[in-house]
């Protein structure tokens, strides 16, 4: 009877502890080596449990006068545990954890980063080898162009040396005829002259 006094008297001194403040956010198990859960909001109600060191809980509630916070773990429990053994900073665990995972993520975007640099640059060096073929190509092409540019250049000058030679000799062929007629001209004249005169006599006489 004595025993049930006491268990009414701890739950009604407690009532004015539970209004609680309804939050639902992330905090931390304090570096203590060992933290206690409890079925209520104060050392009156019995142990349930305890945390490890820098577990990360979930804030469901807390008493109205803060000094206690109903938490729920990873594993799903739900107790009660002293407000001044939470903190809002991760554990070193934790934020090794977390450093580990940025490191992580880092380490991807460096392999992906790497991996699109090898891409570009053999996308460029193929596109460098397909130039460098074209330019071959056009290089080579010119070179067949001025080939045959030189050669009928060399033609044309030929042609032109063959024409003015034929030019040459049809100038010379032509002074050489006009020598000969005025030549023969000339000499007709002198022998006709000389000619016609006796053919008149002669022509004279006979009649």
């Amino acid at each position: 009877m004595k025993k049930s006094r006491y268990t009414l008297a701890a739950f009604f001194t407690a009532l004015p502890l539970i209004t609680f403040n309804a939050t639902a956010l992330d905090k931390y198990v304090t570096e203590n080596l060992t933290v206690y859960l409890t079925r209520g909001p104060g050392p009156q109600y019995a142990i349930v449990g305890t945390l490890n060191a820098g577990e990360k809980i979930t804030v469901l509630e807390t008493s109205s006068d803060g000094q206690y916070t109903r938490i729920q773990n990873d594993a799903g429990k739900i107790a009660w545990v002293k407000s001044t053994n939470l903190t809002d900073t991760p554990s070193v665990k934790e934020q090794v954890d977390i450093l580990a995972q940025k490191l992580s993520s880092a380490q991807e975007q460096a392999t992906k980063l790497e991996q699109e640099k090898n891409t570009l640059l053999n996308e460029y060096s193929n596109q460098l080898d397909t130039a460098k073929q074209q330019i071959e190509k056009l290089e080579q092409s010119n070179r067949q162009l001025q080939t045959t540019f030189d050669e009928q250049q060399a033609k044309i000058t030929s042609l032109s040396e063959t024409v003015d030679e034929k030019r040459q000799d049809l100038m010379l062929t032509w002074f050489t005829r006009g020598g000969l007629v005025a030549g023969i001209g000339l000499i007709l004249g002198l022998i006709l002259p000389i000619i016609m005169p006796k053919r008149r006599n002669k022509d004279r006489w006979m009649k």
